[in-house]
């Protein structure tokens, strides 16, 4: 029961348009928590693992989830999503975050899985050091992600690991945006 004053008017509104429920299980892993969406299918057939967020480039929920601070693993399932976190990250702060990040997917309509190919730039070659490979992580799930949601992009050039000067190049309507 709502009382007059307890809920501003967006809180309201936006308990109203998020209206999937989704519930969560225990796995025997502790830093494994199952997602499940009710009355949803996640998967028609098969499962899709992702063990790093370089692999999300077909799934952007996977993107979004790996997008939340302490997630280390994204597994889909026929009617479920579980979810592993970092030993040191506390499931109270993350639980929401992965709800939020579920509802806000299957609220808009968008696919589980689109046909994106990988970023060829940001592609870890076998001969990409540790460091490389990690920048090109880093550019691909966390900066590339936020440049996107402002209307630009940017390309991974190179690195240069004696100075430790990452090169990268964007859009001319990206430098002169005032974001």
């Amino acid at each position: 029961m709502l009382r007059k004053g307890t809920l501003g008017t967006k809180e309201l509104l936006y308990r109203f348009v998020r209206n999937l429920f989704v519930q969560t299980g225990q796995t025997p892993n502790p830093n494994s928590l199952k997602f499940i969406p009710q009355g949803k299918r996640v998967m028609d057939s098969g499962t899709m693992d992702f063990a790093a967020p370089r692999f999300t480039h077909v799934s952007p929920l996977a993107r979004h989830i790996f997008n939340i601070d302490g997630v280390t693993r994204v597994f889909y399932g026929g009617d479920y999503i579980t979810v592993t976190k970092k030993e040191d990250s506390d499931w109270k702060n993350l639980k929401p975050q992965v709800f939020g990040a579920i509802v806000d997917h299957y609220t808009s309509g968008a696919p589980l899985f689109t046909d994106e190919a990988p970023a060829q730039d940001t592609l870890v070659l076998p001969d990409d050091s540790e460091v490389v490979a990690m920048i090109k992580e880093i550019i691909e799930t966390r900066v590339r992600p936020v440049v996107q949601d402002d209307g630009g992009d940017i390309t991974y050039k190179g690195f240069d690991e004696p100075t430790g000067v990452w090169h990268l190049k964007r859009p001319l309507s990206v430098i002169d945006s005032p974001s």
